[in-house]
């Protein structure tokens, strides 16, 4: 578990997000949110271009200057220090129903803001909602609740990310780069040709660089949870501090770049300021970088030897500042393309607590000690090993499992375990022998029609009598 009280999140509609893991088949299988697959990766691809662009193509666009002048350190540099969180819901790239559309209206952005559904457990203050909703309401489990992400986001009013090109779509992929996802695909097959993206995961390298708790891709876009960096100034260098995972110290001095790829997972960043904008150019990328995972903005087996990234922090407003990143690979895109975030500092967030009290108070960095990525890939590598090693019929019968307990009344349940823990609506919850799990039984008309988990031995729910 990620050590850290307040989190940060994004909605699911970001571009990138984690994988879930399970074991299928006797396999562990990686659920990445990344939708490459087997059947119609061209097709994919041909989506995410232009029609308009050949290989010839160049990047007219021009990032426009500051329109703020920030204090400047005591020697002499322009100060744009400080926390800055990037939280959003804007995607990368503009939604095909969106498409002509840079903006919305103010009027616009608080209907989708009332219309976004809220993040919160739908029991969490045991209220009519929750009397009145059923089943198939309360059988879903989202991963994390407000006080993990709070909905408070950078205002940003435009419909994507991407501002070059101007469609707001990524530029189509070269011939070759769509052969390495041809190859990554057959490497990492989809459990489900037809439609799934969960693939299959036979070694430890399989994971990404982000669950095994190693980088980001730099730079990263949405993050989700955990969404600020800390940027921070002394004579000749820039410390920019990402709250998930990544540290760079960049010199501003002019030092050249080391060449080849020996900048590692992060690239070898130089700094150097025009005006009162900050610039930072990163090249020489270590070619193991395969994308993906949190924060990414190329996809998934993508090397990253050939990138040459430019990063420009453009102060906007006292606490706004205007991130933009060109990434140039003629290699992987027939042509440069641009995104901008907006970040902003000193901002005061609203978190809910698991009971559904709302608190204020100012972003704060706490320490992101990653060891969730670590414990999960050993655990499914475990589980992977005893599902290859079990028969069938050495599976637990349903007359031992929680499944037995189906079509019992509200009666019967009490006589075995005793009263539940907590009732919300028809779910009854119970405490199971780990500590850590918990059961539950939903009722409709009086009788069990669902259990969660359903292969639980019954001896391990722990009655309350």
């Amino acid at each position: 578990m990620v050590n850290s009280s307040l989190r940060h999140a994004s909605e699911r509609s970001h571009p990138a997000g984690p994988r879930r893991h399970v074991v299928v088949d006797g396999r562990v299988r990686s659920r990445v949110l990344v939708a490459v697959l087997a059947v119609g990766v061209s097709g994919w691809f041909a989506t995410n271009g232009r029609a308009d662009q050949g290989p010839g193509s160049e990047a007219t666009f021009r990032v426009p200057p500051s329109t703020y002048t920030p204090p400047k350190t005591p020697w002499g540099d322009p100060d744009l220090q400080g926390v800055w969180d990037n939280h959003t819901v804007v995607p990368m790239q503009r939604p095909a129903n969106l498409a002509g559309k840079k903006t919305f209206t103010d009027a616009e952005l608080a209907a989708r803001e009332k219309a976004r559904a809220s993040n919160e457990p739908l029991c969490n203050q045991n209220d009519e909602r929750c009397a009145n909703a059923t089943v198939a309401d309360l059988d879903k489990l989202s991963t994390y609740n407000g006080f993990w992400t709070p909905q408070d986001f950078v205002y940003d009013n435009r419909t994507a990310l991407i501002e070059d090109p101007a469609d707001g779509r990524l530029p189509s992929m070269t011939p070759q780069a769509i052969e390495i996802q041809r190859e990554h695909v057959r490497l990492h097959p989809p459990t489900d040709p037809n439609g799934t993206d969960a693939v299959e995961i036979r070694h430890w390298t399989d994971y990404d660089l982000a669950e095994r708790c190693i980088a980001a891709q730099v730079p990263t876009s949405t993050m989700g949870y955990n969404s600020a960096q800390y940027l921070m100034q002394s004579p000749g260098w820039v410390m920019l501090a990402h709250e998930r995972l990544n540290t760079r110290i960049i010199p501003l001095d002019g030092r050249p770049h080391l060449g080849g790829t020996m900048g590692g997972w992060m690239g070898d960043s130089r700094g150097r300021w025009e005006g009162n904008t900050l610039v930072v150019e990163t090249t020489s990328y270590t070619n193991k970088q395969s994308g993906g995972s949190v924060g990414a903005f190329a996809p998934e087996g993508i090397p990253f030897g050939n990138f040459h990234v430019v990063e420009r922090f453009v102060p906007v407003a006292r606490n706004r500042i205007h991130y933009y990143v060109t990434i140039t690979d003629p290699t992987t895109w027939i042509r440069p393309w641009t995104f901008m975030q907006p970040w902003e500092k000193d901002r005061v967030l609203r978190y809910a607590d698991n009971l559904g009290a709302v608190t204020t108070e100012p972003y704060q960095i706490y320490e992101y000690a990653c060891h969730e990525g670590n414990n999960t890939m050993g655990n499914s590598m475990r589980g992977a090993q005893l599902a290859l090693r079990q028969d069938v019929t050495t599976r637990l019968p349903d007359s031992e499992s929680t499944k037995s307990l189906l079509g019992k009344t509200e009666m019967e349940i009490r006589e075995q375990f005793g009263a539940p823990v907590e009732i919300a609506g028809p779910r009854w919850q119970y405490s199971t022998a780990n500590g850590i799990l918990l059961f539950y039984a939903f009722f409709e008309n009086g009788r069990v029609v669902r259990v969660r988990p359903e292969d639980l031995r019954l001896t391990e729910v722990v009655p309350t009598r």
